[in-house]
C-alpha cells in the first residue's frame, strides 16, 4: 500500500456493517477499502449466532407466511420502549427487506427460518411465529480459499453448525446429541457457520469485486477539510498511513467494550468484561467526537448478559471471558444466587436479569446482586457443554465446588442458611417443571431453542440435588448503550444537529436509535447490514470531491 492511496469509500471495521457497506459500494462502482485493526476479519459479527431479523420479508410469500411493514413497525416501536429516533426506526423497517433483496442478488445465500418465532417478545404487537429470522448459508474452505483462515474463529460453536439446525436439533442445551457426524465431516472439509458464515458470505462478495481488504491497519484518526471528512490517518504492519477518500468514511469498528474508561463513563456498572474480540474498544467513537460528533445513549440496555472468566494457561495468554446469557444458564440444573444466597430473576432469560443487576442500594452504596454466581451440580456437567468442554467432561480445576451445599457457600463466602434454603425451595418446584417465583422458561423461543429439548420435564428446569455442587462468579457484559448518533442514511451527525459531510457509522459503533431500549435476537447484525447498505448507496450519489 502507497502511503498516500485513495479510494471512493474507506469502511473502518471488516464486522457485517463494513463489509455490507464495502460490498453494495463495489456494487455501486465505486473504489473501495476495508481497513482491519486485528490480524483476523469478521469482528463481533463473527462471534455471534449469526442471526438476522427481518420482517415484510420477500422470502415469506414462499412459506404462506403473512407480514407487512406497518406489523413489522408496530412490533419494533413496541420494543423500542420509546427510545428510538422515528427516522432511523422506519429505516430499519423499511430499507431491511430492500438490503437483503439487493445483496441476494449480488450472490449471498441467506436461508430463511420459518418456524422461529419473535425471540423476547412474543406478546409485543403483532409479533409473528416465524418468518422474520434467517442465518447466513455456510461457507467452505474451498470457496474462500487463502482467506478461509483469517475469519475469527467462533468460541461459542463447534465448526460448521448453521443457524437453522440448533433449533432442528433440539437447542443449544441438547448439543450433546447434535448430528456428530456431519460436523465431524464440515471440520474436515473446512465450514463456517453461524456468525462466521455470515463473515464469509460478504467476504465472498467482497473477493468477487477485487475489493482492497486490508488486515493490521490500524485507524488512529480522520482527517478533515472545509468540515468534510476526506479519510484517515493509522498505522498498516506498523508504518504510519494516511488514505483519502473521495466520497466518504464509513466507521464500522464495533462499540466500546473493551474500552474500561467508556465502559465507566457510559454503563455505570462494575465488574464489566467484554463478550467481545480484544480489539473493540472504542475507536471509531473516539476519532469521531474529536471531530464534533453527536453521541447518543439510550436509556436502557437490554442487551446485557452474564458471563465468566476462564482463567489464562499455557495456550491462552489472558483471561477469556464466556458469555453465557442465552447458553448455560437457561439449562436445567443451574441456578443464579447473589451473595445473600438469593436467586434475584429468571435465569433462563437474561433480558430479565438487566433491572434487578443494575439495581444500586443507596443506604449500603452497592449494587446488592453483584458479585453473583452461576451454581450448578454433577447433573448439569454430566449432560451440557461447560466453559466451551464436552458434555461429561472432567471439571476445569479452577472451577470451585464443594460436596454439599454447605461446602461451596462457604467457598464462595455466600450466606450458608439462605443458600441452602433457596436450593430446597428451587429444587420443590423444578421437580414439577415450575418456577413460581420468577417463572423460569416461559417463553416459546427460550423452550425451544436455549434451553434442552429433550429433557423430560422442563426445558430449562431441574434441580440442583446431586453433588458435588459448583460455582462460579459471573460479570455483567453486552453491547455499548452509546454510540455515535446518525440519521436515517447512517451519516453521522455532529453536536450541533447537522450531518458530518463524509462520514458515515454502522453497526455498534452508532447508538441503538433505530430499536431503543429493547432488544430482539438479529437486530444488530440486521442492523449493521442495513445501515451499511445505506451508507454506500448515500456515498455513491455524492458528488466527487476533487483533492
Amino acid at each position: 500500500m502507497d502511503n498516500h492511496t485513495k479510494f471512493d469509500l474507506i469502511c473502518i471495521g471488516s464486522g457485517i456493517a463494513g463489509c455490507a457497506a464495502a460490498l453494495a459500494g463495489a456494487e455501486k462502482g465505486l473504489s473501495v477499502c476495508v481497513l482491519e485493526k486485528s490480524s483476523r476479519l469478521g469482528g463481533g459479527s463473527a462471534y455471534s449466532t449469526g442471526g438476522l431479523w427481518i420482517g415484510a420479508n420477500h422470502h415469506q410469500a414462499e412459506h404462506n407466511l403473512s407480514d407487512s411493514l406497518e406489523e413489522t413497525q408496530s412490533y419494533m416501536e413496541f420494543v423500542s420502549g420509546g427510545a428510538a429516533i422515528p427516522e432511523n426506526l422506519n429505516a430499519f423497517v423499511k430499507k431491511s427487506p430492500e438490503a437483503l433483496k439487493a445483496f441476494e442478488k449480488m450472490g449471498l445465500r441467506f436461508e430463511i427460518r420459518p418456524t422461529v418465532p419473535d425471540h423476547y417478545y412474543p406478546h409485543g404487537p403483532n409479533s409473528k411465529p416465524g418468518g422474520r429470522s434467517f442465518g447466513a448459508a455456510p461457507v467452505t474452505r474451498e470457496e474462500l480459499g487463502n482467506w478461509f483462515n483469517l475469519i475469527e474463529e467462533n468460541p461459542y460453536f463447534p465448526p460448521g453448525v448453521s443457524n437453522s439446525e440448533i433449533a432442528d436439533w433440539g437447542g443449544l442445551g441438547n448439543m450433546r446429541n447434535w448430528d456428530a457426524k456431519t460436523l465431524r465431516e464440515r471440520s474436515k472439509i473446512g465450514t463456517l457457520g453461524v456468525g462466521q458464515a455470515v463473515v464469509g458470505q460478504f467476504l465472498l462478495g467482497l473477493l468477487k469485486r477485487n475489493v482492497s481488504i486490508y488486515t493490521d491497519f490500524n485507524v488512529t484518526s480522520l482527517t478533515t477539510r472545509d468540515g468534510r471528512v476526506t479519510g484517515v490517518n493509522g498505522s498498516h504492519s506498523g508504518q504510519s498511513k494516511k488514505i483519502q477518500a473521495n466520497l466518504g468514511v464509513v466507521i464500522a469498528t464495533g462499540g466500546y467494550e473493551g474500552n474500561p474508561e467508556l465502559v465507566d463513563r457510559f454503563e455505570g456498572i462494575p465488574g464489566w468484561r467484554s463478550m467481545f474480540p480484544p480489539g473493540v474498544t472504542g475507536d471509531g467513537m473516539v476519532m469521531a467526537t474529536e471531530i464534533g460528533a453527536a453521541v447518543y445513549r439510550v436509556p436502557e440496555n437490554f442487551f446485557f448478559f452474564l458471563g465468566y472468566e476462564i482463567p489464562a494457561d499455557k495456550i491462552e495468554k489472558q483471561p477469556r471471558f464466556r458469555m453465557t446469557g442465552f447458553s448455560e444458564l437457561s439449562y436445567p440444573h443451574t441456578i443464579v444466587v447473589n451473595c445473600e444466597g438469593h436467586r434475584f430473576f429468571d435465569e433462563s432469560s437474561f433480558q430479565k436479569g438487566v433491572r434487578p443487576l443494575k439495581n444500586f442500594d443507596p443506604g449500603t452504596h452497592s449494587f446488592p446482586n453483584l458479585p453473583c454466581f452461576m451454581i450448578f451440580d454433577r447433573q448439569f456437567l454430566e449432560l451440557y457443554s461447560f466453559a466451551g468442554r464436552p458434555p461429561g467432561a472432567t471439571p476445569p480445576k479452577w472451577l470451585r465446588r464443594g460436596e454439599s451445599v454447605e461446602d461451596l457457600a462457604r467457598i464462595l463466602e455466600i450466606d450458608s442458611t439462605a443458600f441452602k434454603n433457596t436450593i430446597a425451595r428451587f429444587n420443590q418446584s423444578a421437580t414439577k417443571g415450575t418456577d413460581p417465583e420468577f417463572g423460569r422458561g416461559q417463553f416459546l423461543w427460550i423452550k425451544a431453542v436455549s434451553g434442552d429439548a429433550s429433557h423430560p420435564v422442563h426445558p430449562n428446569l431441574a434441580p440442583l440435588n446431586t453433588p458435588p455442587y459448583f460455582g462460579v462468579q459471573l460479570h455483567p457484559s453486552g453491547s455499548s448503550s452509546a454510540g455515535l448518533l446518525t440519521d436515517k442514511n447512517a451519516r453521522v451527525v455532529h453536536v450541533r444537529g447537522n450531518p458530518i459531510n463524509g462520514l458515515y457509522a454502522c453497526g455498534n459503533a452508532a447508538a441503538t436509535a433505530d430499536f431503543g431500549v429493547g432488544y430482539q435476537a438479529g437486530f444488530l447484525l440486521t442492523r449493521g447490514m442495513t445501515f451499511g447498505y445505506l451508507a454506500a448507496q448515500h456515498a455513491a450519489n455524492t458528488s466527487k470531491v476533487r483533492f
